[in-house]
């Protein structure tokens, strides 16, 4: 039995509590959310589900207003705000970055090394530090359907880069985005960017299969799909593409 008086029993419980207070302070995940220059609705949807497990810094532009910050804190109280000229004292090592609304400008840049912007240049510290990077498929930018294929061909090779990389691009929490297969991600962030299309497991496709889709419907098909020549022609004839699959 131990020996101790009230005052070292004090003492003693006081430093294990500090202990496991400094313990869950080290912790905590070091989490930066990046924010383009104009506010989007689905910066809110993210902070919401943000907890206070990670320790979260919001990179915001030099101009917002209060009312953009009063936002943000509305949205995740706990979250610290740092500016952007601010955050050059930021340390990206051992952190995580996200990065929740992404214009197709930012993907092309960040996939081609092209460093001219705030948000590109944070993701090459990023890389440059070996820090991770999380692109949430929610915030990324859709085509409208009328591009030319070759158009959206080449704005899907960014995000094969972007993977190629190591950045994890997909919902949050992005722990477990890990256990997906590369393929997985690859048709989800094509999927994500395409809302008109549909995706068949279908390795034949013939002229009777076309019946259960509409005009003008693009079709995610694997690589080895084999489509019939009388369904290529009318398929043709209403507009509809086969999509070959990222993988």
């Amino acid at each position: 039995m131990l020996d101790i008086n009230g005052t070292e029993f004090r003492e003693m419980v006081l430093r294990v509590i500090r202990q496991v207070m400094e313990e869950e302070k080290q912790a905590k995940r070091r989490l930066y959310v990046v924010f383009e220059n104009s506010f989007d609705v689905r910066y809110d949807s993210f902070l919401h589900i943000l907890t206070d497990r990670d320790e979260v810094t919001a990179v915001i532009p030099d101009e917002w207003s209060t009312v953009q910050i009063s936002r943000i804190q509305a949205d995740c109280p706990f979250c610290k705000i740092v500016s952007r000229t601010a955050s050059a004292n930021l340390h990206a090592e051992g952190s995580l970055t996200v990065y929740p609304v992404t214009s197709r400008s930012f993907i092309a840049k960040a996939a081609l090394c092209i460093s001219d912007t705030f948000e590109t240049r944070w993701f090459t510290k990023c890389m440059e530090a070996g820090a991770s990077v999380h692109i949430l498929l929610s915030g990324l930018q859709r085509f409208t359907g009328k591009e030319p294929e070759a158009y959206v061909q080449r704005v899907l090779s960014y995000y094969r880069m972007l993977l190629q990389y190591d950045v994890s691009i997909g919902a949050w929490p992005c722990a477990s985005f890990p256990t997906v297969s590369d393929s997985r991600k690859k048709n989800a962030i094509q999927t994500a960017c395409r809302p008109d299309m549909i995706e068949t497991k279908n390795r034949l496709i013939t002229a009777s299969d076309l019946d259960a889709y509409r005009d003008g419907q693009s079709i995610a098909v694997a690589s080895d799909t084999i489509v019939t020549a009388y369904a290529q022609e009318l398929a043709a004839k209403r507009k509809i593409q086969f999509i070959k699959n990222l993988t």
